[in-house]
């Protein structure tokens, strides 16, 4: 059995994830400004962490209905969905990349919903954290937070696969 209880929740101005896909294609560049409020018995949890530029956090998509199933990232266009239901594939983008499965995908119809990104700590107050770059909707429960470190986070020689390459700006 796992146990995970939410730590804190998200404030945004973004309420609908329809409304979050430009964090999707501006990728690391995302600028959109939000906090981390902490609930007041995980406020310790927060010291040193002002130290660090960037975290990650780990949030739950509460706000993804129950599907796992091919989908399109912006910019796919008129994109026709493959057989809709439960699957195992999601489309990563542009009508000339192949059908790949939700792991091989930044898609948030995933098994548990859970999202992870990678944020510019801007200032960390009481409770509260303000961040740059995180693209959760308002209420998004917050599970961890984890201080970026590049001796940890940064992999030698990475790889990653041709035909995702380029496909925010249409490559």
């Amino acid at each position: 059995m796992i146990r995970m209880y939410p730590i804190g929740y998200v404030e945004s101005e973004y309420t609908d994830p329809k409304k979050l896909k430009i964090a999707c294609k501006e990728g690391t560049k995302f600028a959109g400004e939000s906090s981390v409020v902490l609930y007041e018995e995980n406020v310790d949890m927060l010291e040193g962490l002002e130290q660090f530029s960037h975290a990650w956090i780990l949030f739950h998509l509460h706000k993804a209905d129950d599907r796992v199933e091919p989908v399109t990232h912006p910019g796919a266009g008129e994109m026709k969905l493959p057989q809709k239901g439960r699957s195992t594939a999601s489309y990563p983008g542009r009508r000339r990349m192949p059908l790949v499965g939700v792991f091989a995908s930044r898609s948030q119809y995933r098994p548990n919903h859970i999202a992870l990104r990678l944020v510019r700590i801007s200032e960390i107050k009481g409770n509260r954290m303000k961040v740059i770059g995180l693209d959760a909707v308002n209420d998004s429960p917050v599970l961890d937070i984890k201080p970026f470190v590049p001796h940890f986070d940064v992999a030698d020689e990475p790889k990653v696969a041709s035909w995702y390459e380029g496909w925010q700006d249409g490559r």
